[in-house]
């Protein structure tokens, strides 16, 4: 057999493995925490709580991920964000430079992600948005699911 032929069938195979256990055992879902980093002299963070914010509160979406909002209220790099100076440590203690608006996307308590601005914003609004989708359609998978004994009920010969 050629040997192209053999490579192909073998990554067809490992891909439906893969891709059958991903369907048996789905990943169990995020649990995205996003914490808004901003400034009040900021125009992009003023645009982004007077128009971005509103509407993502309206959208189903944003009832999957839970938002803080925290403004800069002197030098960040000396407890300016005081409850959340901790977040702003983790997540630029090394940089010298930041920009505004920032977004720490955190799942599952670790960082996963740093977004800036209202693009960055835009990548995180689509990431929970195709969560909430993927555990939206293992519920709906799982309410169709029976057990072994609710299977054997409906097919054993009704008794009158």
């Amino acid at each position: 057999m050629n040997q192209h032929v053999v490579f192909g069938l073998i990554a067809l195979i490992v891909f439906g493995v893969l891709a059958s256990y991903q369907a048996i055992f789905p990943p169990p879902p995020a649990e995205y925490r996003i914490v808004y980093l901003g400034s009040k002299n900021c125009g992009i963070c003023k645009y982004w709580k007077a128009s971005v914010l509103p509407e993502w509160k309206r959208d189903p979406a944003s009832k999957t991920a839970e938002l803080e909002l925290a403004s800069l209220r002197g030098n960040p790099w000396a407890g300016g964000y005081g409850a959340h100076d901790d977040v702003f440590q983790e997540a630029f203690g090394h940089k010298r430079r930041i920009s505004y608006p920032s977004f720490v996307l955190y799942n599952h308590g670790e960082i996963e992600s740093v977004f800036v601005g209202v693009k960055g914003w835009k990548k995180i609004e689509d990431r929970v948005r195709a969560e909430a989708r993927r555990a939206d359609r293992n519920t709906q998978r799982a309410e169709f699911d029976f057990d072994e004994a609710t299977l054997a009920e409906r097919n054993s010969p009704s008794v009158f």
